[in-house]
């Protein structure tokens, strides 16, 4: 097994902050022991207070993996099926919407169901509030009139296209096959699990203690809080709040088994579908699967305005990378010249 290089982590880190500002935790952890954990930038920039290591961060789409790993849970549970159709759960689906896609296909990406927000096609993500203010998206249900008289935009399992709107499907079958709300499921069955108790789908205008802003920078250098940029609380496509040790303790509760056994935790943790033939990352359910260092690489991301979030388990060597910014444009590649100084990697 290749060495791992910590021993310079502390310098290229510090070089590559002096060429790019980064507001936000890093925390690289090997062996369950912190490697390198540090906190920057600003938490309330009005008030000037300092991101810090218990600051609680957005994750955007990060918190997918949550989502995926509920699903699995009640799979395991004998609950659901992943073969199991979606109209065979949901009444009153969107009119278009080819009754066959399953669960499976939903977690994978493999749907082709019309997407509330298209990443092939749109990249403004605040676009999506302009007629339809984020304090009204409060529940799931609130996002099926963005794709009300949308059709399919493929067949049923033909390719990966990343899809949002699946994710709040699953949300949904987690309220109707546990009968619970889904944010209360995910509190109680996935963070209380694995004592993420810092961790939360938290309403923007009823923010606990120690949650950091997000900012949107312009240009010209000015900024503006993204709460007018993102809905008001997360769902099943992602908006948790969460702090690095939390997602740690994630990482460790999922290898650990502590939601379900081997042979689910061996389907979601291996590839799926390849995303684009060009592309080394592929998908398992709910969750990146690569090895661009030569290790096998689990990886859940975000980015929301105002928001990112990276987080790289190696099983194999027990190393976790994880960044959480409240700014947007300097976390990717710093987790590049992170990834790469410890593998020891030519950066491009």
């Amino acid at each position: 097994m290749t060495d791992l290089n910590f021993d310079t982590l502390a310098v290229a880190i510090d070089q590559q902050l002096r060429k790019q500002p980064f507001s936000g935790v890093i925390h690289v952890a090997h062996q369950e022991t912190p490697i390198f954990s540090h906190a920057y930038g600003f938490a309330n920039r009005s008030d000037k207070l300092p991101n810090r290591l218990n600051t609680r961060f957005g994750i955007a789409s990060g918190g997918k993996i949550f989502t995926a790993t509920a699903i699995c849970q009640l799979v395991a549970g004998g609950q659901l099926s992943f073969d199991q159709p979606l109209s065979d759960i949901l009444v009153d689906l969107p009119p278009k919407l080819d009754s066959t896609v399953t669960i499976k296909q939903l977690i994978t990406h493999t749907s082709g169901i019309p997407d509330y927000f298209d990443e092939e096609t749109e990249t403004d993500y605040e676009m999506c509030w302009r007629e339809k203010p984020v304090y009204l998206m409060r529940t799931a249900n609130d996002f099926l009139p963005f794709i009300q008289d949308k059709g399919m935009k493929f067949k049923p399992g033909e390719r990966f296209s990343y899809n949002n709107m699946g994710f709040v499907f699953l949300g949904l079958v987690i309220e109707k096959v546990s009968g619970k709300r889904f944010q209360d499921y995910i509190q109680e069955r996935i963070f209380g699990s694995a004592w993420m108790r810092s961790s939360g789908y938290f309403s923007t205008d009823r923010l606990p203690e120690n949650c950091a802003s997000g900012y949107i920078v312009e240009e010209d250098g000015s900024w503006r809080s993204n709460v007018f940029s993102v809905p008001i609380i997360g769902h099943g496509d992602g908006g948790t709040f969460t702090i690095a040790a939390d997602i740690g303790r994630f990482w460790r509760a999922l290898w650990n088994k502590t939601y379900f056994g081997d042979e689910i935790l061996t389907k979601m943790t291996s590839p799926q579908v390849r995303v684009k033939p060009e592309n080394p990352n592929q998908y398992g359910y709910g969750v990146w699967v690569g090895d661009l260092t030569g290790h096998r690489c689990l990886s859940i991301v975000g980015d929301d305005p105002g928001v990112e979030f990276s987080s790289s388990f190696y099983p194999d060597c027990n190393l976790q990378i994880t960044l959480l910014a409240n700014t947007n444009g300097s976390l990717w590649q710093l987790e590049k010249m992170i990834r790469s100084e410890i593998f020891s990697l030519d950066q491009e």
